[in-house]
């Protein structure tokens, strides 16, 4: 068994993948044994063109099945031999001096199950040139953490124990995956030292948000609560992660405040409602202290909910039925 598998994740990345994988082939240089996995998930680009001019191990999803990155982690890890296994999200570029900490850190914290940090977040267009200097290589604070990004190492021996990832989850699979470790009695860290770059779309921005609703990447939230009913791990996830319920207990809220008009006549708890969304809506600009930030945080909790309603309704589905067609390119 090797000590470490690195596996990444890609979709439509051409513009940054080979970035991302010299960055781990510079990274693992000297860890002889390291294995390194691209799963690309069908991409309709010259992503894997690029990717196989490297000396990595490639899969191919098809996409005649249900795509997203918590799938494409999925089949990764079967692949796999490493005691630790790093997933790196496909616009990402791992940061130099990372993963000789966290090895360190895994070998010191036997408990340990998830370990992330800190992305240095960075414009897609982004060149080296507009890269902040780097973090004091002597900065090896760590913090406790509910959760591990979608850039993170796992302990294999507590993937095994608490389950994998979901294939089915659209998105939220990294929390949904740590309230599961941390319920078999592991830890998750964070460290202050920053884990990559991360190239992306300003994430401030109200069309970045629709961008990723529109991708179905809020449905995570409903499907994880439904898959956790009946389970000792729901209240916790609903407690952490279920930041849709509150906009829709408020909708509802309001839905029947009007019934009470049309019933009884009587507008006082319809008011009442008006003033509280006011209050609320009020809170929101005075925390972000921008009414356009208000504003992208407001959309963000109402799509949240949309996507906690839709996925709420998706039957779930056992990870091990998931199709995993694929293709071995090299």
């Amino acid at each position: 068994m090797t000590t470490l598998t690195v596996v990444l994740i890609s979709r439509n990345q051409a513009w940054n993948i080979a970035r991302l994988i010299e960055s781990a082939l510079k990274e693992t240089a000297s860890m002889p044994g390291t294995e390194i996995i691209l799963v690309d998930s069908a991409s309709s680009d010259k992503t894997v063109e690029i990717a196989s001019q490297y000396p990595i191990r490639i899969l191919r999803l098809h996409d005649t099945q249900r795509l997203s990155p918590s799938a494409g982690r999925f089949m990764g890890y079967k692949y796999t031999t490493g005691e630790l296994i790093l997933f790196v999200d496909g616009d990402n570029e791992m940061y130099p001096g990372w993963l000789e900490k966290a090895m360190k850190i895994f070998a010191e914290n036997p408990d340990l199950a998830g370990l992330a940090g800190p992305r240095v977040p960075l414009l897609k267009s982004a060149t080296d040139a507009d890269k902040p200097p780097l973090v004091d290589r002597n900065l090896n604070a760590t913090v406790k953490s509910l959760y591990a990004d979608g850039t993170a190492m796992f302990r294999r021996e507590a993937l095994q124990k608490a389950g994998q990832f979901n294939p089915y989850i659209y998105s939220d699979e990294e929390p949904e995956l740590c309230v599961r470790l941390r319920h078999a009695g592991y830890r998750m860290l964070h460290t202050k030292y920053p884990i990559a770059y991360d190239y992306t779309d300003p994430a401030e921005e109200i069309a970045t948000r629709i961008a990723r609703w529109r991708r179905n990447l809020y449905l995570g939230f409903g499907q994880n609560l439904r898959n956790f009913l009946g389970k000792e791990v729901f209240w916790t996830y609903c407690r952490e992660r279920g930041m849709g319920l509150m906009p829709l207990a408020i909708l509802i809220l309001g839905f029947l405040s009007l019934l009470t008009i049309v019933f009884t006549g009587n507008k006082v708890w319809f008011v009442t409602w008006l003033l509280s969304v006011a209050a609320i809506v009020m809170a929101y600009v005075i925390k972000d202290r921008s009414i356009y930030q208000a504003s992208v945080s407001i959309l963000e909790r109402l799509l949240i909910m949309d996507g906690t309603v839709k996925g709420f309704l998706l039957k779930p589905q056992d990870p091990n039925s998931y199709p995993g067609l694929h293709d071995v390119i090299k």
